[in-house]
């Protein structure tokens, strides 16, 4: 497919892309021959869907003819839509799952497996910056409930870490600044002790405390003007963002976040009267968000696979998590 029609409106290339993890966690990546466009550069496998092709299948053939291998089973991450000054692309990103065969670089091309914490230091091509961030996320994100006690807090921290919760965000807007950040120290504590990361509400310098893994967001600050929220963070610290409509998703791509929540989708208890976007909605503004894409709002644990068979990275929630049993 060229990149432009005869009418020079650019056109877009639709490209398969799998990403490949091993037993032991490890990616598998590649490096582009210097001769190909982007050549150096590290990349996941994959390549064009042909006119009538299935994904899926347009992986397996070219999972065959760059690796030797096959996959048994396909898995959505992302779709990302990236504009080069040349070109388009939609990169439809897939986890590969269940290998068959031993991969080798069939073109001559080297391979490697690298371990997660590899991955952002690697140079990958720009439009693969989402695929990575969405590759290092976990799919479910929790945010802390009410509390009337730190020992409630801490406790029903500590069941969800148990469970394997990697991402959590602490709310508590009804705490003083002083409390807040007392209580943050204990959960990122916690947090260490099985390697989840902590996200905090409230201003750019809470991003200099070690004990800081990242702020989110609210729909409020994204309109805030003159504050340079990635220049404050440091490396390695998540930057999320509250969205509700395609206006914010667009402002918080500006601002160069990590990955973003989308609510409400479904109602809840919290907020029974408000306006929902429901599953279309959601599923049409994650498509066009350039970001992994948490949806938030009515969300159980039991329905989060056909939430990532939509579109989005995963389930954010404060009572699918909050009212377990600990």
């Amino acid at each position: 497919m060229s990149s432009e029609n005869q009418a020079g409106v650019r056109k877009v290339v639709h490209v398969a892309v799998a990403v490949i993890r091993g037993d032991d966690g490890r990616i598998l990546i590649a490096r582009r021959p210097n001769d190909k466009h982007m050549g150096g550069y590290w990349e996941f496998p994959g390549g064009k869907v042909e006119e009538g092709e299935f994904v899926t299948a347009a992986l397996n053939r070219e999972l065959k003819e760059e690796l030797d291998v096959e996959a048994n089973q396909f898995r959505k991450l992302i779709s990302i839509r990236h504009d080069y000054l040349d070109r388009s692309v939609c990169l439809d990103t897939w986890w590969a799952n269940d290998i068959i065969g031993q991969p080798r670089g069939n073109e001559g091309q080297e391979i490697r497996w690298v371990d997660l914490k590899e991955l952002p230091e690697l140079n990958f091509p720009p439009a693969n910056g989402p695929i990575v961030t969405a590759v290092l996320l976990p799919n479910r994100y929790m945010i802390t409930g009410k509390f009337d006690v730190a020992a409630e807090l801490l406790e029903k921290v500590s069941y969800q870490l148990e469970q394997g919760v990697e991402l959590i965000q602490f709310r508590a807007p009804w705490l003083d600044k002083g409390t807040y950040q007392h209580l943050a120290r204990e959960l990122h504590h916690l947090c260490r002790e099985t390697g989840a990361s902590l996200l905090l509400k409230g201003e750019p310098e809470l991003l200099a405390n070690s004990w800081c893994d990242g702020i989110h967001l609210t729909s409020k600050q994204l309109q805030q003007e003159g504050v340079d929220w990635r220049s404050a963070s440091r490396s390695g610290q998540w930057l999320a963002a509250s969205c509700h409509n395609q206006e914010q998703i667009d402002r918080a791509v500006s601002l160069g976040v990590d990955f973003v929540t989308l609510s409400p989708v479904m109602s809840t208890q919290t907020h029974p009267g408000c306006e929902t976007l429901g599953m279309e909605k959601a599923a049409e503004l994650t498509e066009r968000c350039p970001l992994p894409v948490f949806w938030l709002g009515g969300m159980q644990l039991a329905d989060q696979e056909q939430f990532i068979d939509r579109g989005a990275q995963g389930l954010a929630a404060i009572g699918a998590f909050w009212s377990q049993t600990y």
